[in-house]
């Protein structure tokens, strides 16, 4: 794969598919059925950090993650951190469960990440405290 372009890969990938665009699809491009592949998607959740350390990250989510998942900690546009799922634990949830709070940790593979992040952070609470 990697000796050929990605065009010729991708036109290949339609011609095998024998999916032909229609006339009247309102889409630009030709769809083939993907049945057998399975895909992680990474929802972006905005959550609220409870404490920063320079070797991980607490904070609430409304949604439970497994420990061991990958995790990409955004601040705003500037800086990505990744981390891992350490611990994650059911605070609080009603009768029903559909009002959940968890808190999860995190550890960042990187320390020196973890500096950036947390200096980050104070700088933007602190920001914020002057408003």
């Amino acid at each position: 794969m990697a000796d050929e372009d990605i065009n010729t890969l991708y036109e290949r990938a339609l011609a095998e598919s024998g999916e032909e665009s229609s006339g009247d699809d309102r889409r630009s491009n030709t769809r083939i059925k993907a049945d057998a592949t399975s895909l992680s998607v990474r929802a972006e959740l905005q959550v609220a950090a409870i404490d920063v350390s320079v070797s991980g990250l607490a904070f609430f989510s409304s949604f439970p993650m497994q420990v061991g998942q990958p995790v990409h900690i955004t601040v705003g546009t500037i800086f990505t951190v990744e981390a891992e799922v350490v611990r994650c634990n059911l605070e609080h949830a009603d009768e029903e469960f559909l009002e959940t709070h968890y808190k999860v940790q995190c550890r960042f593979y990187e320390e020196e990440q973890g500096k950036y992040l947390l200096v980050m952070i104070k700088q933007m609470d602190e920001g914020k405290s002057e408003e």
